[in-house]
């Protein structure tokens, strides 16, 4: 019973960060238009890429690395984090691609989101996912809020507001946590970065992979279609990381935990799939058809759907490799992914646009499931 109030817990808060961002765009663009809130996307998605790169794979390292030797926890915290630090100045690169009061507010906003995505490791060791939730939830409410209450958009101002919420997100996980209590070592080397390594270019494949597209909407089509673009992306991948977020809580287990009883939990994720991802792409064409009036025919949500299913299918086998060592054969796939993803993309994105685009996510997509199980058929899983 314990572990099924964990999973909530989990899944909640792991939902709850997608959804909010989710509503904050639905009612960003109702409220301001789809022109203006995609200059705030314009700077958020680079945000969020440098962020991606200073974690520098930290999470799925330190989360082996706890399970591995539990006594030396917070010496692998510290070390890791004081280390990465190191990165920290080539945030500086903003100043360089934008005004420099709008490169100034991202890069204080890289900046507190290193040291929040950084607690990440110590919620998951710990369950302690109700902390992290309570720090979404104000974090939300600060951004939510500031939507009303500001009557004109205004690019600077958003990224001061989002620059409150997350050190606000900060301040209240820290406390929640107490990770300065506990008593510790801290060695800063450039050895985290080799032991890091190969699970930031694990991250990086799969970033590549579910990122990409929005990048080369950005590019290719009106900043009004990146809205758009961004609003549909989100709420499938919501649908998507659900999978994700129900296997959270056996993460730091499944390195100890046998064949067989992974093989249990996977069939009950399957059995889940199906009606989850049903109930939800009805609730996704429900909400952008009759609240927000996209406008877009039944096809661009049967499609949309179909890019959630697959990771239902294959996120345990994503485990069981890391579980075996075997990151090389995942990183192997994501790149092929990337690469017939762009492929896809680049030839479907100006006849179709929007369409085109989440047809050659949806197609990736179920590659990759194909690919992650005929190699746990024929290789040596």
């Amino acid at each position: 019973m314990r572990r099924l109030i964990t999973i909530g817990i989990n899944t909640i808060q792991g939902y709850a960060n997608p959804a909010f961002n989710f509503l904050i765009v639905v009612f960003g663009i109702k409220i301001f238009g789809k022109e203006a809130w995609a200059e705030l996307i314009n700077v958020m998605i680079w945000v969020f890429f440098i962020s991606f790169v200073f974690g520098w794979g930290n999470r799925d390292h330190l989360l082996r690395t706890y399970s591995e030797n539990p006594s030396k926890m917070y010496h692998a915290f510290f070390s890791n984090l004081l280390s990465r630090c190191m990165l920290l100045p080539f945030a500086t690169v903003f100043f360089f691609f934008f005004p420099t009061t709008i490169a100034a507010w991202a890069i204080v906003l890289i900046y507190l989101l290193f040291l929040y995505n950084s607690l990440s490791t110590l919620v998951v060791y710990h369950q302690n996912f109700g902390a992290q939730l309570l720090a979404e939830v104000i974090g939300f409410g600060i951004i939510f809020g500031s939507i009303f209450y500001l009557e004109t958009f205004d690019l600077s101002s958003f990224l001061q507001i989002y620059v409150v919420a997350t050190f606000c997100k900060l301040l209240v996980l820290s406390l929640q946590l107490n990770f300065w209590k506990e008593s510790f070592s801290v060695k800063i080397s450039f050895q985290e970065f080799k032991l890091g390594l190969p699970f930031f270019i694990l991250g990086l494949s799969g970033w590549l992979v579910s990122k990409t597209d929005i990048y080369m909407v950005d590019f290719y089509l009106k900043k009004s279609q990146l809205a758009e673009y961004q609003l549909l992306i989100t709420a499938f991948l919501m649908l998507q990381a659900l999978a994700a977020y129900i296997t959270i809580p056996f993460t730091k287990h499944i390195y100890r935990l046998s064949n067989e009883v992974v093989q249990k939990i996977k069939y009950k994720l399957y059995a889940v799939s199906i009606p989850l991802t049903i109930i939800g792409g009805f609730a996704i064409w429900f909400v952008m058809e009759y609240f927000v009036k996209l406008g877009f025919s039944y096809e661009y949500y049967i499609v949309g759907t179909s890019i959630a299913l697959p990771c239902y299918f294959y996120t345990l086998n994503v485990m069981e490799l890391m579980k075996n060592h075997q990151e090389r054969t995942i990183i192997y796939i994501s790149f092929f992914a990337f690469f017939i993803s762009v492929s896809l993309i680049v030839l479907l994105i100006e006849t179709y646009e929007i369409f085109g685009v989440l047809l050659s996510v949806s197609i990736t997509q179920w590659l990759v499931l194909l690919t992650f199980k005929l190699y746990r058929k024929f290789g040596s899983i």
